[in-house]
């Protein structure tokens, strides 16, 4: 019963998410995005990188002592192999129109450190024990397999690879999502995170219902 209670409720979620927040996304071009409007729209005052919480002060994703990159939270390789593509030129290649949309969708896409960008490449989030992995100055912690991202980080992407689940039935490896579900409780949508959401939405016209209401989440 239990089993089926959740099924209901995920089914339930889903029809709202399709009539509240999965309206097509005008900007269909992942290049367009992380040449100008990712920058220059979505952070046109600069930030800060999500893993390391640097801060960058203008719209190049640029400061003085760092470079940082956009990150797709949910990995491409992943979707790459959910989509039967050998890589994203193919992907392209064949006008796929939902690799398209998921290549671009800013709810999946962060500032981050360059150096932190390089050793995560494709492995999963997770917790690492011991700090023997740690970056200087950067509570990032990597290991052959995985990375553990800092606590104000983790309800984020918790929450954009949930969006991503929801949005385009991306999988969620299922040793990962108690994982997840805990860092939603954890690290609740900060005032930040919440800004973005709207700004996105101003954007691409979609927003990240689990940062509405991270409660959503129990229902996955």
């Amino acid at each position: 019963m239990k089993h089926i209670s959740q099924a209901i409720s995920f089914l339930y979620l889903i029809l709202i998410f399709n009539a509240s927040y999965g309206e097509s996304l005008p900007i269909e071009n992942y290049d367009e995005i992380s040449e100008n409007i990712f920058w220059n729209d979505l952070y046109p005052g600069g930030g800060w990188s999500l893993y390391c919480g640097y801060r960058f002060e203008n719209s190049l994703g640029i400061n003085e002592d760092h470079l940082f990159v956009i990150e797709h939270i949910y990995p491409i390789n992943r979707m790459l192999r959910f989509l039967n593509c050998e890589s994203r030129r193919q992907c392209r290649l064949k006008k796929n129109s939902k690799f398209i949309r998921m290549e671009a969708d800013m709810q999946n896409l962060y500032p981050v450190w360059q150096d932190a960008s390089v050793a995560r490449r494709n492995k999963t989030y997770g917790m690492i024990e011991g700090e023997n992995w740690r970056f200087e100055n950067c509570d990032f912690e990597r290991s052959l397999k995985a990375i553990e991202p800092r606590p104000l980080a983790r309800g984020n992407i918790s929450r954009s690879i949930f969006y991503m689940h929801t949005q385009y039935g991306l999988p969620i490896d299922k040793n990962m999502i108690d994982q997840l579900k805990l860092w939603n409780k954890e690290d609740l949508p900060s005032k930040q995170e919440k800004s973005r959401n709207d700004r996105i939405e101003e954007i691409q016209g979609t927003r990240n219902p689990y940062i509405d209401d991270p409660t959503l989440v129990d229902s996955i």
